[in-house]
């Protein structure tokens, strides 16, 4: 069963666990709350506002005895003040320099747009760390079967990963991703 452990607003917050972690990021309003509730099969398990920058807290969600997915807040957002900026990068700093159990990264990018500067810094950084990493592409109803499957064949040979695409209504893409992340989580 799914469920919100935890909505850190300070590294000393962060959950002392040993379930293997997935996190998931991405630019403000991208869809990571609409991604962990696909893969939860929950509705309501992540809020998904319609307003970027909702997240703002680290949110650790139990999956089950073994697994956790981390919502970590959205980069890009231009009306964060610095105070919050500075904040923000402090958390992520401490996150993903303390989280032992960290085993994969989620890039998720809007299929309409291309791949930003913090994408790639992202993506640089689960290379660092050694995570399995993957990007999907979200809100894939917004444009057509061919124009998703052009962007998807362009991110995948830029970055060299595996490239899936969701939208909040079709279920079968979730379980593709969510076999992918059994994979990692499965090499002990």
């Amino acid at each position: 069963m799914a469920q919100l452990l935890i909505s850190a607003a300070r590294p000393k917050q962060f959950p002392e666990t040993s379930q293997q972690e997935i996190v998931f990021v991405g630019k403000s309003n991208v869809g990571k709350s609409t991604i962990i509730n696909g893969l939860t099969n929950r509705k309501n398990l992540a809020y998904v506002g319609k307003t970027p920058g909702k997240t703002r807290l680290v949110n650790f969600y139990e999956i089950d005895e073994n697994l956790m997915y981390v919502d970590v807040p959205g980069y890009g957002y231009a009306k964060r003040s610095v105070k919050e900026q500075e904040q923000y990068a402090v958390l992520m700093e401490a996150y993903f320099s303390e989280r032992e159990q960290l085993k994969g990264m989620v890039v998720i990018i809007d299929c309409r747009c291309d791949i930003s500067d913090d994408d790639l810094m992202m993506i640089d950084l689960a290379k660092q760390k050694k995570l399995a990493c993957i990007i999907c592409l979200s809100k894939s109803e917004k444009i057509s079967y061919s124009k998703l499957k052009q962007q998807s064949m362009k991110i995948g040979r830029m970055t060299g990963l595996p490239v899936y695409s969701f939208d909040s209504k079709t279920m079968d893409k979730f379980e593709l991703i969510k076999q992918e992340i059994d994979k990692w989580t499965s090499e002990n």
